[in-house]
């Protein structure tokens, strides 16, 4: 933000402070100072002159040679090409050796064979205006001889301060000086306009009406009408203090309503009154697909999400980011409608986000903007509109004085109710470690930054928070603000008193981060990424409206639409991980990410089901309650995504597609590492993972506990993702709660290395084709005469020749083990024996 020292010192009267002390008291405020700069735009002897002959130049018709009085003994002797230089005439004058705006250095030379020693400046050549037709015409009444930077108070120092997003009310002048001054122990000096100002009997209500469709988003609207404008350029003290705040001139009455804004950090903006259709105002959503061509001569095509200015037939301007090109002021323009309006904050920044627009305007209504002042403002604009044109009717530029309607449109139902903040000098000693700090001393402090004193106890204050100050809520604001004053380098260095202590470990951590070199030992890269969706993904996942994958949880303020939501899997960012390798040319990638999935909580679930919001052996539903009240549930997940091919074509090797079975030996390898071997896979349905394919798909169970899902990406979801549908990737989730449970309970049973040797035995079973390995499992789990059996793996599955129709061979590798003793060949082959009477008992298997 650039700050104009000539200006601040309107408000607050730092003519006598050094720059140097004035830069060092705004960073102790808070309000650092990233820079300064001399802004003073004329350099060596510009001065005011006077033309005491123009003749016509010998030798060329558009030129003159003119004898100016600079206040020296002679005349100077000057070539001017102005249609206006003439005799008699008090000028600029740059004599040489004078350095003008853009380093331009005058120097004395021969013009068409004159001598010229000097020039007579324009507005534009002096940097004071864009005016470029003529020579700049002065008062007669002036000095000659005295300086251009005197006679227009040029000299000014630009300061380059760092504001932080809190600070919404130090975005204008008076706020800045407001802080100045109370830091200097110095008089506020702030604008002042009497409500009584202006016109009683022009009313606005007779030239415009505004309506407003949600006072939600606009809080609150003044409209002020005022008559018989003259558009002519603003004077140039106007236009200097513009300029060194970063604005460029444009004309009075543009000018006036960015020099209200930027004194009183209020964006302000002005109609045509000609150009109000139906002679109102309204403050709407825009319609879909609508159109509007901004200031900036760009066609914007709108959202039902923009905020418009509109009049009866079309929109005028997005409200609190720029002005339309069809309503704004003119050459001609006679009559106008001043706007003061209060936007919501985060609707403004939406819309200068999705339009690429970040103006003045919206920087300030996106931080907030003080809703009491807009009445104040909008006769402020009108004041200065009014007062800049007299001055410049008695500069002899030919203009109408402007009559200002008394009666402004002010459309506000709620009035703020101003907050009351209680503050302790108990409190105020304890964070400060200002031990001898007093109430006389905070109140003074905060008076003078415009907090009310309402009342006091021995201990306690009660303040006004004023309605500019939108950052404050708390009692330790109040002492921000009283040590801001009082100095930050009268805080004491002090050590904190604290007791030390070692945090619990959380064991959950430390498994995570084993599950994590565990895929990385199998090849997999770990990826970090946002957890965020958006309704798209869902769709693209056809995850069904009533689904609880669908049930998310909603972000108050996304930053984007695409990141509206908290992912309910992990598999929306891991399918967009593998979409960008792609197109990077990347294939093959192994992919897998260790963090946490997000769910709404569910009132109608039962209460008796572990915290477990994902899955249940019947099937997909959310099963789980958060731990605190009104909170998402939370659960820790550790993820993987499995490209293709699996293993890429070489000059000894042929390509392998990756399938259903690479994502089970990954898991398998995972949960290896912990020992949990007694896995087995459940087949799950379309309705159950919509994202998976419905015949090569699992529920991976250990014993009766739920660890995950894993399958082959639907060929719907792939296409819709951009990936190939006929060759997709395969993806897997394990929640890693159980999957830690499950390794206690094994780290409890095993509680120390066994050491007798497993026993192995292969067994081939003939069943029908339509056993799946799912009942097979079933069967192992529930085998009653299971004592040394402690694992078990599907080696081989053969249909064909040498066996009966409808008939399939499944073969297992079985490993038996004891921890008290070592097997023998006849403990072994009975309980082998009885497993093979139960499979025949149960799935009517018989020994191959």
């Amino acid at each position: 933000m650039k700050v104009s020292i000539n200006w601040l010192n309107q408000y607050v009267d730092i003519a006598d402070v050094p720059v140097d002390d004035i830069a060092k008291a705004l960073t102790n405020l808070g309000l650092e100072v990233e820079g300064s700069e001399d802004a003073t735009p004329l350099q060596g002897d510009v001065v005011v002159g006077k033309i005491l002959q123009a003749e016509q130049h010998p030798n060329a018709d558009k030129l003159q040679v003119c004898q100016v009085d600079v206040g020296e003994s002679e005349p100077l002797n000057i070539v001017c090409g102005a249609p206006n230089a003439r005799a008699d005439l008090t000028v600029a004058v740059a004599k040489i050796g004078a350095v003008l705006p853009e380093d331009f250095k005058i120097k004395a030379g021969k013009i068409r064979g004159e001598k010229s020693f000097g020039m007579l400046c324009s507005g534009s050549e002096l940097g004071l205006s864009d005016d470029s037709d003529g020579i700049m015409e002065l008062d007669p009444k002036l000095k000659i001889g005295r300086s251009i930077v005197d006679v227009f108070n040029l000299k000014d120092t630009v300061l380059e301060i760092g504001l932080t997003p809190n600070r919404s009310d130090c975005l204008g002048y008076v706020g800045l000086a407001r802080d100045l001054a109370a830091k200097l122990e110095l008089e506020l000096k702030e604008p002042f306009v009497p409500k009584t100002f202006g016109d009683g009997t022009l009313e606005t209500s007779e030239h415009v009406s505004v309506r407003i469709e949600n006072q939600e988003e606009c809080g609150r609207f003044c409209a002020l009408y005022v008559r018989n404008v003259t558009v002519i350029p603003s004077p140039v003290w106007m236009q200097s203090r513009l300029l060194n705040s970063g604005m460029r001139p444009i004309n009075l009455i543009v000018d006036a309503t960015n020099y209200a804004m930027l004194e009183n950090g209020q964006p302000v903006h002005a109609y045509d009154e000609r150009d109000i259709g139906g002679q109102e105002i309204i403050v709407r959503r825009a319609k879909a697909g609508e159109t509007l061509v901004t200031l900036d001569d760009q066609t914007r095509t709108l959202s039902s999400d923009d905020l418009v200015i509109s009049d009866a037939n079309q929109a005028v301007g997005l409200a609190g980011v720029m002005g339309g090109a069809n309503s704004e002021v003119k050459p001609d323009t006679k009559n106008i409608v001043i706007e003061v309006a209060n936007f919501h904050p985060s609707l403004i920044r939406k819309s200068a986000k999705r339009h690429g627009l970040h103006t003045e305007a919206s920087h300030r209504f996106e931080r907030g903007v003080d809703i009491d002042q807009a009445a104040f403002v909008a006769r402020r604009v009108a004041q200065l509109i009014q007062d800049a044109t007299k001055e410049q009717i008695d500069q002899g530029i030919e203009a109408n004085v402007p009559v200002v309607s008394g009666n402004l449109i002010d459309i506000y139902d709620q009035v703020r109710i101003k907050s009351k903040i209680a503050l302790r000098l108990s409190r105020v000693r304890q964070v400060t470690g200002l031990r001898t700090i007093s109430q006389e001393t905070c109140i003074k402090h905060l008076q003078s930054l415009g907090f009310a004193f309402l009342d006091k106890t021995d201990d306690r204050m009660l303040f006004e928070v004023p309605t500019w100050r939108l950052d404050i809520e708390r009692e330790t604001d109040l002492i921000e603000e009283v040590v801001r004053l009082e100095g930050y380098d009268k805080v004491p260095y002090t050590l904190p008193q604290m007791e030390i202590g070692t945090l619990p470990e959380n064991p959950l951590i430390e498994f995570t981060d084993q599950c994590k070199f565990a895929m990385a030992e199998q090849g997999f890269s770990e990826i970090i990424s946002f957890p965020f969706i958006s309704t798209d993904d869902l769709k693209r996942f056809n995850v069904p409206e009533k689904h609880p994958f669908h049930q998310t949880v909603a972000l108050a303020n996304p930053l984007v639409e695409e990141q509206s939501f908290l992912r309910t899997s992990h598999c929306f960012s891991l399918v967009k991980a593998l979409v960008e390798n792609r197109r990077h040319g990347i294939k093959g990638s192994r992919l897998f990410e260790s963090a946490r999935n997000f769910y709404k909580i569910d009132d109608k679930v039962d209460a008796a089901y572990p915290l477990w919001s994902y899955l249940d052996t019947n099937g997909c539903h959310v099963i789980g309650r958060a731990r605190q009240d009104h909170r998402p549930i939370e659960r820790n997940i550790v993820a993987g995504i499995i490209d293709q091919p699996f293993q890429a074509k070489s000059w000894n090797q042929v390509e392998v597609a990756s399938s259903f079975f690479h994502g089970k030996e990954a898991i398998l390898d995972l949960l290896a590492t912990f020992d949990i071997r007694d896995v087995s896979f459940k087949a799950i349905t379309a309705q159950d993972i919509p994202w998976l394919h419905p015949t090569a798909s699992a529920l991976v169970m250990w014993q009766d506990q739920l660890l995950g899902y894993l399958g082959e990406l639907h060929p719907r979801t792939a296409k819709a993702s951009e990936l190939d549908f006929e060759n997709p990737p395969i993806v897997f989730e394990l929640d890693l709660e159980p999957l830690y449970k499950a390794y206690q309970e094994l780290r409890a049973y095993q509680s120390s290395t066994i050491k007798f040797p497993p026993v192995t035995r292969d067994l081939a079973f003939v069943v029908g084709k339509s056993v799946s390995h799912d009942q097979f499992a079933e069967a192992f789990q529930s085998f009653n005469r299971r004592k040394n059996l402690s694992s078990y793996r599907v080696f081989d599955v053969y249909q064909g020749e040498h066996l009966d129709e409808g008939k399939k061979s499944m073969a297992f590798s079985l490993q038996f083990q004891s921890d008290k003793k070592t097997l023998t060949d006849k403990e072994v082959e009975k309980e082998v024996n009885a497993l093979i009477d139960w499979f025949k008992e149960q799935l009517s298997a018989e020994l191959r």
